[in-house]
Formats: structure tokens, sequence, C-alpha cells
């Protein structure tokens, strides 16, 4: 039991505030092209059934363009597993309209244009807002 225990937090992330803050950029890309908003989705609450969908499109696109396992996203959003694996699938069953494909697709490759990190940009904000270079 321990090993597992040990196995799944391993699993989780190397940097938990980074998969937080990258759960929340889905967050609010998802809110953006939903109308709902962020703090709806990512409510602990029950909620309308318009934010629960965006919820679990947020999710679903994090599972999918992050290649987290489901304890990972589960982690990250706040949710258990079992919740993470069921959005998963309903997302992936409402696929099969094209419409909805096709605004998931356009979904994804928005994601996907976020940088993984830009290493340089701290040491230029820190120094730009304390007048170095000036």
């Amino acid at each position: 039991m321990l090993a597992q225990i040990l196995e799944e937090a391993w699993a989780i992330s190397p940097d938990p505030r980074r998969d937080r803050l990258a759960a929340a950029f889905v967050t609010h890309a998802v809110a953006l092209a939903t109308g709902v908003a962020p703090t709806e989705i990512s409510s602990d609450r029950r909620t309308s059934k318009s934010a629960a969908r965006a919820r679990q499109i947020a999710i679903y696109l994090a599972h999918v363009i992050f290649h987290w396992p489901l304890a990972r996203v589960a982690f990250a959003f706040g949710r258990d597993r079992t919740t993470c694996a069921h959005a998963c699938h309903r997302i992936e069953d409402m696929r099969e309209d094209r419409m909805f494909d096709a605004r998931m697709t356009a979904l994804e490759a928005c994601v996907r244009q976020a940088p993984d990190t830009i290493p340089d940009l701290a040491g230029v904000l820190f120094a730009n807002a304390a007048g170095v270079g000036r």
C-alpha cells in the first residue's frame, strides 16, 4: 500500500505549483471559449450544467495536451482521479459530433500555443521593475 501511495505521489508532479498554474491557464482558456466564469469552472460546489461541462473540457484538455496521467490532472484541478476519468470519457464521447470536435480541435490548438517556459522573462521583468537598464 505504501508503494502505491508513493507511486501516485511521484506521478503527480515534480512541481505541483506549476501544475496548478497550468490547470488555471487551461481553465481560463476554456472560460473564454465557453463564456463560463473561471470561478464557476473551478468551483468545489455544485454548479450549472454549462460550468460542469466546461470543467470536463478543461480536465480533458490538460490530460490530452500535457500528457498528464489522471492522478496528476486530478491533483492539479483539486478533483478525484475517477472524476477526471469520467470527464475525459464524456468529452471523448462528445467528440463524435463533428461540430463539437471542430471546436475542441481549435481550443486544443489555442492552448498548445502557450510556451512551456520563458526562462529569461522573469529576469527581464524584475530588472525593468527595479529600473535596471534605464
